[in-house]
């Protein structure tokens, strides 16, 4: 399982059900910009605990709903007991 991705798909999924934009999204957390959240939503970030909560509270929901696997992709997914990253640590892929 990429946690990275299953995050940012769960934000985005979410994000989209309140119809907002990623540039609302970015004004309503305060201190990132558009890029970080299209980033994050593309699995390309590693957010902090501090960071998943802040998500979670603008978008009005427990923290835990940023690593659903409710209706997540296979890619994603994966195998759910092995935990990937997608962020690279010197060029090498994390497991």
């Amino acid at each position: 399982m990429d946690v990275e991705r299953l995050i940012g798909w769960n934000f985005r999924r979410l994000r989209m059900l309140q119809n907002l934009s990623q540039e609302e999204m970015a004004l309503r957390l305060g201190s990132v910009d558009q890029a970080y959240i299209s980033q994050l939503e593309s699995g390309g970030r590693n957010p902090t605990g501090r960071t998943i909560y802040r998500l979670a509270r603008v978008l009005g929901v427990n923290p835990g709903e940023l690593f659903s696997l409710d209706g997540a992709p296979n890619d994603i997914v994966g195998d759910p007991d092995v935990v990937e990253t997608s962020v690279s640590v010197h060029g090498k892929r994390k497991r």
